[in-house]
């Protein structure tokens, strides 16, 4: 009998200390966008990103899913985009490969994850604009 009492303290200890541990979690509110939000969204405009409060680049969004990404060189490269399900895909001049994200409603905003990256890596969306591009070719930097 006595066993039976420290084996349901100790289940108790157990659940008790996962439940604590998972209050300390920071809890962050995400939904999908659609695809056809997005669009509504970015169509015509400018978006600014940022990882970790550090700025990560632009990309401008034109009629016919066409985008225009500057990176922080100043370069940039056109692209065009698709929905691949929920997930918001780019295909850039300059890459062979897809990229696929899933833009998220947040606490604070809108947010993009890359395909395969982890629930905590979230590029932010800071900014937006009708603003145009400014391209800088870096082959002509001196």
């Amino acid at each position: 009998m006595k066993m039976n009492k420290s084996m349901n303290s100790f289940k108790n200890m157990f659940f008790l200390s996962g439940i604590l541990s998972l209050c300390a979690m920071p809890i962050y509110a995400e939904t999908l966008v659609s695809p056809s939000e997005f669009e509504a969204l970015s169509t015509g405009k400018t978006l600014y990103f940022s990882k970790d409060g550090q700025h990560f680049g632009t990309e401008a969004f034109k009629s016919g899913r066409r985008s225009k990404w500057r990176a922080n060189d100043g370069s940039c490269v056109n692209g065009t985009w698709f929905s691949k399900g929920t997930q918001i895909c780019f295909k850039y001049d300059n890459r062979t490969d897809t990229q696929c994200w899933d833009f998220l409603k947040t606490d604070n905003g809108y947010g993009a994850r890359a395909q395969g990256a982890a629930p905590t890596d979230i590029l932010e969306l800071y900014a937006i604009d009708k603003k145009p591009l400014l391209c800088v070719d870096p082959n002509l930097a001196v």
